[in-house]
């Protein structure tokens, strides 16, 4: 028996409002980043209000926080491989995107930033909320909304409306794309495992018994990856296809770096909001009702029932010639973050504040997300 039509009203909402929520998505640069309540002494975030747009904001601003994950049948399913801030002021003139680093630091947790949903999950199912308490802590900014979206549920959407066309501008092979499954495979080698100087250092031994120091220009273990090849040009990609394209991060040509990769991200993200937008799907009853089954299993979202039309009516008042980019790294002088002593990280490579001044940090990215005054 079909749902009521009110029920599929509002769910055909939900598909418009997570739409909406990928095109702000796409012109972000993937990054990855996280801080401390015990250490961030900065400004708090003022009494959360409803503005005239009906949702919660502060300053005119309405800060969302989205999650991707990589959801069932990969390597810890609820770790974040993408984590976004998007901070819209309320009438859309506005938007400031700021990607966050995965292997930041969180002391909170003693763990990456990127385990925070992770482990929120497995003590009381409060991910979402665990994540968002984080990030807020860290910058100083209230996160009003979040919205977290495992990638297997992106895939089966994407085959679900036809596959996505999309333009490659550079072609790039990547050798190292990991396998699901063969994360922890040993390809034949003997594995050994020292704790030097406070650094784990993992050695694996060939057929001659000869052990050799684990690095990145020397990884024998060939048989967890396997070899994509993208070419320029126009490309018809089903949802496994995209999803690797979008996730590749040692692709040559100048694709292996984290800015490639949300231009990546960008042409995905874009033509999936068309497709799902067009007439094709919104006149097509069976495709609107499996799509809602694939998000309704993929997403876990703290904005209610009564909000998502009110994120609806924001959209149109977007404009996408605002988009600021707020950019987070380290391989650059003026960046913000620098990479931690191992020694102090339990032998993991971390992102920490230059000079470890975290309020800084904070600081820095408060006035960018402010520096605009919008009339």
């Amino acid at each position: 028996m079909s749902p009521p039509k009110r029920h599929r009203d509002r769910q055909i909402l939900k598909i418009l409002a997570f739409a909406a929520a990928l095109l702000f998505m796409a012109t972000v640069a993937i990054r990855y980043f996280h801080l401390s309540p015990l250490i961030l002494s900065g400004p708090q975030s003022v009494v959360e209000l409803l503005t005239d747009s009906g949702l919660k904001s502060d300053n005119n601003r309405i800060n969302i926080l989205l999650l991707g994950t990589g959801g069932e049948g990969h390597e810890g399913p609820n770790l974040s491989d993408t984590m976004i801030i998007l901070s819209v002021e309320k009438n859309g003139k506005d938007i400031a995107l700021i990607s966050i680093p995965r292997d930041v630091w969180a002391p909170e947790l003693k763990r990456k930033i990127n385990a925070a949903y992770a482990v929120g999950q497995e003590k009381e199912q409060i991910g979402l909320e665990l994540a968002e308490k984080t990030v807020s802590h860290l910058f100083g900014l209230p996160i009003h909304y979040g919205v977290r979206l495992d990638f297997s549920g992106f895939e089966k959407a994407i085959d679900q409306i036809g596959g996505l066309d999309i333009d490659v501008d550079n072609a790039f092979r990547d050798q190292k794309y990991p396998l699901d499954g063969k994360e922890n495979d040993t390809c034949g080698y003997e594995i050994e495992t020292k704790i030097e100087d406070g650094v784990k250092n993992v050695y694996f031994k060939d057929a001659t018994g000869s052990g050799t120091l684990l690095k990145e220009d020397n990884d024998p273990f060939t048989c967890r990856y396997e070899t994509l090849v993208f070419e320029s040009g126009s490309n018809h990609m089903d949802g496994k296809t995209a999803l690797k394209y979008v996730r590749s991060r040692h692709g040559n040509n100048n694709e292996g770096t984290d800015f490639a990769r949300s231009a990546r991200q960008e042409k995905v993200i874009l033509a999936f909001r068309k497709e799902v937008l067009s007439s094709e799907t919104l006149l097509n009853p069976k495709r609107i009702l499996d799509l809602l089954s694939t998000f309704g299993r993929s997403i876990d979202t703290d904005i209610t029932s009564s909000e998502i039309p009110l994120f609806v009516t924001l959209l149109p008042k977007i404009d996408q010639s605002a988009v600021r980019k707020i950019g987070l790294d380290s391989d650059r002088p003026q960046s913000r973050l620098e990479v931690g002593d191992p020694r102090l990280f339990q032998g993991q490579f971390v992102l920490i504040p230059k000079n470890g001044h975290w309020q800084e940090l904070a600081d820095y990215v408060q006035g960018e997300v402010f520096r605009v005054a919008v009339k």
